[in-house]
């Protein structure tokens, strides 16, 4: 009968080790709610000539509009919410891995898209971004900056459209 009991519970622990999550499974993969934590501009054409770009600006964790995002799996790829906007906007996933995303956030009027190219660093979600605008039949790059963002429990909308977006709590 102890043979048995012994058996039953190296089973038991070998299972238990084969099934701890690892590599994406832990924590490595794109999937989950992300909020910004910290951005900076890197080029704005509407900035003064005497702006300081580069320097990174911390961005307050409780604030009411945060650019906070659901990315999760669906079926072989991934799809993204963007929570701060609504339908007004498009998003189109333009190629996504358990470790990135690449996507678009375009509107009709004005004629511009938001490029994000993002990527795990580390515990965070490092992000590049160009605003491309078409403007008189041509592309103009309006806004190119970079955010960091960190992995929170859940983000969900909190109220109705603003004219800064919707309000978005993260916890």
């Amino acid at each position: 009968m102890k043979r048995l009991e012994v058996l039953f519970v190296l089973i038991a622990f070998t299972t238990a080790a084969f099934a701890q999550p690892t590599g994406a499974q832990a924590g490595k993969t794109i999937e989950g709610f992300w909020q910004d934590s910290a951005r900076r501009i890197l080029y704005s054409r509407d900035a003064p000539p005497a702006y300081l770009y580069g320097t990174w600006n911390a961005l307050d964790p409780q604030q009411t509009y945060p650019a906070a995002k659901q990315i999760r799996r669906s079926g072989r790829s991934f799809e993204l919410i963007d929570l701060l906007f609504d339908d007004e906007y498009t998003i189109k996933v333009v190629s996504a891995r358990e470790d990135g995303i690449e996507f678009v956030r375009s509107t009709q009027s004005p004629a511009c898209g938001m490029r994000h190219q993002c990527r795990l660093d580390g515990d965070e979600l490092f992000c590049s971004l160009q605003n491309i605008c078409r403007e008189g039949g041509r592309d103009v790059l309006d806004w190119r900056g970079e955010e960091r963002y960190v992995r929170r429990a859940l983000c969900e909308r909190d109220g109705k459209r603003q004219a800064q977006g919707i309000p978005v709590i993260c916890r």
